[in-house]
């Protein structure tokens, strides 16, 4: 009898990496793939979770994960790990350790002392374990650079394989009925609402009132969107929102201002360009490793990105152009190939 794959989800529970591992698992059930779910109990249902062949529900820790790789460590024919992390043992089945968080790899600046810490403390443990992995997959070419920069030392193959999916419903408003700018994303301290909420201030001083949303829930931020838009910005926070709202917002908009420090992908950005938008990016690796923008500005500096803006504004940019497409089919293939 075939052993199962085993998808080790154990750390995701929101995001970004909840809609991939989502995406992931659809496709894994629509291809009728025989594996094993290791799934975060604050993780969220998955769309197919209820054909997924097995799904084990545990918390999220390393000493339970340590636990159950030992406890099975001869029942599987491939490990698939979401969590940046390989397994804390080596096992005998050939291991792909996905790595999204790189915030671990390349640290911004903007990062406070002990959170940085904490994140040095993190890749030395990834580092560590490196030699429990076969393998590392990531999205982007600008992840796989950091990867060998901060955490490779062993020399191991570096896939690229983006995976993601986009709604069909995403991109149905005719470009020319646009007016909007949006911004999907919760603050993080390295997503840079603040400066993309200071550069609207600036374009409302200069008499240049476009449309902003946004997608954020921080109260540290809330004040910041309050204060801006009593300047005269227009700014419209929508909070949390479902992706039906999320499609929506893309479908009124003519492009995505994206000030982000880090991305592993930018999802957003392949959502925007997805659905017809232009993207107004960070001049940043990251951008350009998912596309072509029609505009860039400096990484935090709000006067950069006003002047970006203003610049689209005046309808001479270039069009977008995305650079990557979906591979999940290809990554599954990956890891049934025997």
């Amino acid at each position: 009898m075939d052993k199962p794959i085993l998808i080790d989800a154990l750390y995701i529970n929101m995001g970004g990496a909840f809609m991939i591992l989502n995406h992931l698992v659809d496709c894994l059930v629509s291809r009728n793939v025989k594996f094993v779910l290791l799934k975060d109990n604050r993780c969220p249902k998955l769309h197919s979770e209820d054909d997924i062949p097995q799904t084990v529900v545990m918390q999220a820790s390393e000493r339970s994960r340590c636990k159950y790789y030992k406890k099975h460590r001869n029942d599987f024919s491939k490990i698939l790990s979401l969590c940046n992390i390989p397994p804390t043992i080596k096992m005998p089945a050939p291991v792909f350790t996905y790595i999204h968080n790189v915030s671990l790899l390349k640290i911004p600046r903007t990062t406070t002392f002990k959170q940085s810490l904490k994140n040095r403390l993190k890749r030395a443990y990834i580092r560590h374990y490196a030699k429990n992995t076969d393998a590392w997959i990531v999205q982007t070419d600008n992840t796989a650079n950091l990867v060998n920069k901060y955490i490779n030392r062993r020399q191991l193959p570096v896939d690229i394989f983006p995976f993601y999916h986009i709604p069909n419903d995403i991109n149905r408003t005719p470009v020319n009925e646009r007016s909007d700018y949006v911004f999907i994303g919760e603050y993080t301290g390295a997503k840079g609402h603040e400066y993309l909420i200071e550069a609207w201030q600036i374009l409302a001083k200069k008499g240049i009132f476009p449309i902003l949303h946004l997608t954020c829930n921080a109260q540290n931020v809330i004040p910041l969107i309050n204060l801006a838009k009593r300047s005269g910005a227009k700014i419209e926070n929508h909070g949390y929102v479902s992706v039906e709202k999320v499609v929506e917002l893309y479908n009124k908009s003519k492009a995505t201002v994206y000030p982000s420090l880090n991305e592993s992908l930018g999802l957003g950005i392949v959502e925007a360009a997805s659905a017809g938008c232009d993207v107004i990016g960070c001049d940043l690796p990251y951008t350009r490793s998912v596309c072509k923008p029609s505009e860039v500005f400096s990484p935090c500096d709000a006067q950069s990105i006003a002047d970006a803006v203003e610049r689209y504004e005046k309808s001479d940019s270039p069009k977008t152009i995305l650079q990557i497409k979906d591979r999940a089919n290809e990554l599954i293939n990956k890891l049934t190939k025997i």
